[in-house]
């Protein structure tokens, strides 16, 4: 039977797996060790560049954090999986806490019977994309490209949308992983957070085989996650370089 501590390891290492993902079909440079995950590429908007993945390693990884910094031109982010480090006397300030959810098949809400909801879809060419991605940033735009048509290419990630006159005002991202899927970048335009959240468990369990979710959040999300079946089990931290004017 997983322990809290197991099923924390475990969500780590699948967010780590979207990384991979992200990172590869970016073509950007990434290693992975059993104590973390980084890359000295700049990473994409709202990605870091280093998240760790064992609670113990802590030398090992303010090392990386260091050597990252020596590296990199211009802030970034450290994704502190445990709540391990304190950076704050290295130049970083917390940017928010989260919570690492998981939720087993038999728990999590499905008013689908095992099918998407209604105006659901794959999203499957690069057009498709754009317009996910448009929708999913719109309350954070950036010109820069987070995920490009290759990542389509990649078995183990879905992209999942409802579809809009628009384009489309939901979504989410769905990436698998040995022992469970993950569920993240849940996206709702309005205030159906709650019901768009139900929708992309839903969807996510069509690709899951009888796996757990497991995926993290913070504020409104975890509330809505926690309605559709997940629960809590254990806490993150998101950490950001100050720049140099402000360090």
């Amino acid at each position: 039977m997983r322990t809290l501590a197991d099923k924390v390891r475990i969500c780590a290492a699948n967010n780590a797996d979207l990384y991979e993902a992200v990172f590869r079909a970016l073509g950007l440079r990434e290693h992975r060790n059993p104590f973390m995950w980084w890359s000295e590429s700049p990473a994409p908007p709202f990605y870091s560049n280093l998240t760790t993945l064992d609670p113990d390693a802590i030398e090992p990884q303010l090392k990386a954090v260091k050597q990252l910094s020596s590296v990199l031109e211009g802030p970034f982010a450290v994704k502190d999986g445990f709540c391990r480090l304190d950076l704050g006397d290295v130049g970083f300030k917390l940017l928010f806490d989260a919570s690492w959810i998981w939720a087993d098949p038999d728990r999590a809400i499905d008013n689908t019977g095992g099918r998407m909801a209604a105006g659901w879809q794959r999203i499957c060419d690069a057009d498709a994309l754009r317009a996910w991605e448009n929708a999913w940033a719109s309350d954070n735009p950036t010109d820069q490209r987070v995920f490009p048509p290759a990542i389509l290419d990649n078995p183990d990630v879905a992209f999942l949308g409802r579809a809009a006159t628009d384009g489309f005002d939901a979504g989410c991202i769905v990436n698998r992983s040995l022992e469970v899927v993950g569920l993240s970048n849940v996206f709702a335009k309005g205030k159906d957070v709650e019901t768009v959240y139900q929708d992309a468990t839903s969807a996510t369990f069509t690709y899951a085989n009888d796996l757990p979710l497991v995926g993290y959040e913070h504020d409104d999300a975890l509330r809505a996650a926690r309605i559709a079946g997940f629960e809590p089990i254990g806490n993150l931290r998101i950490w950001l370089q100050l720049s140099e004017g402000t360090a």
